[in-house]
């Protein structure tokens, strides 16, 4: 997912949307740090949940090489296993130490991870209503990221089977810690599956629509979709959005900036995005 230019590009750009009166499209090659952080996040949740879904629709009997996000490293224990009992299954993922730079685990879907989290499931995840919650111990963190900057994150997220090409994902208490500042996230996002491949979700596509907010001790951040994003899950491409807008508002601000992850409408798996404010846009490459 793409860089969101927050704070520092927020200020930037409500400059230049005082001083010209013809709309400017300005090359954006420096970051600001808010702006990282923040989509950071974004990223890191919606990768985590690409890895479970990967993992609760797929069936590793069937699997072929390369047609899993999760590579073969990961050290799944089985906690309960067992639908008849009433409590449903329960599974661990244990994806080794951060080590040294790159740090965590390189899995196929270009992200790496380290750490641990628990997944439960109330029922077999097809079933509408089945619920699946995973769990990241304080205790026992679990790390997603580039392999340089690691999003620390610890919580839950629930994911719900809504209809059977529908999901919910929502966050319990979840937070993210990155350079040491902790962040609460909220989120309320329907997904739906628009192409389904069989096993995994590998070649499949999907879309995401709903709210998302990060919140420390200065701001919230607050973003919502005006157009589901959408992923197209090959392996090149599976850690990008290809389609998709979002508005975005800031506390402490009384500007609004809305985001298009395709402003070329090519549906390109590229890392390019469109930020506007005030009548100004900006192309951003992150």
């Amino acid at each position: 997912m793409k860089r969101l230019l927050f704070r520092g590009l927020l200020l930037s750009l409500l400059a230049i949307a005082g001083g010209c009166q013809e709309e400017p499209i300005l090359e954006i090659t420096e970051t600001d740090e808010t702006s990282q952080i923040s989509l950071n996040v974004v990223s890191e949740i919606l990768s985590t949940f690409d890895i479970v879904q990967d993992w609760s629709t797929g069936d590793l009997l069937y699997f072929k090489k390369d047609e899993s996000l999760m590579p073969s490293d990961v050290v799944v224990s089985y906690l309960d296993t067992s639908f008849i009992d009433g409590d449903g299954i329960k599974l661990g993922f244990d994806f080794g130490f951060l080590g040294q730079s790159p740090y965590g685990l390189l899995c196929k879907d270009g992200k790496y991870r380290a750490g641990y989290f628990t997944v439960s499931l109330n029922r077999p995840p097809q079933d509408i209503d089945a619920k699946l919650v995973i769990e990241f111990p304080e205790d026992n963190p679990f790390y997603s990221g580039d392999g340089e900057s690691m999003t620390e994150i610890s919580g839950a997220m629930v994911i719900k089977r809504i209809s059977d090409d529908e999901l919910k994902l929502t966050t319990t208490q979840l937070s993210v810690i990155e350079n040491k500042e902790a962040k609460r996230v909220d989120a309320t996002i329907a997904i739906r599956e628009l192409a389904d491949n069989g096993y995994g979700i590998v070649n499949d596509q999907l879309s995401f629509d709903g709210t998302l907010s990060v919140t420390d001790n200065q701001l919230t951040i607050s973003l919502a979709t005006t157009l589901p994003l959408r992923k197209n899950y090959t392996l090149e491409c599976a850690k990008n959005i290809v389609e998709g807008k979002l508005n975005v508002n800031i506390s402490n601000s009384i500007s609004a900036m809305d985001i298009d992850f395709d402003p070329d409408n090519d549906a390109a798996c590229d890392n390019k995005v469109s930020l506007r404010i005030n009548g100004k846009t900006v192309i951003y490459r992150y």
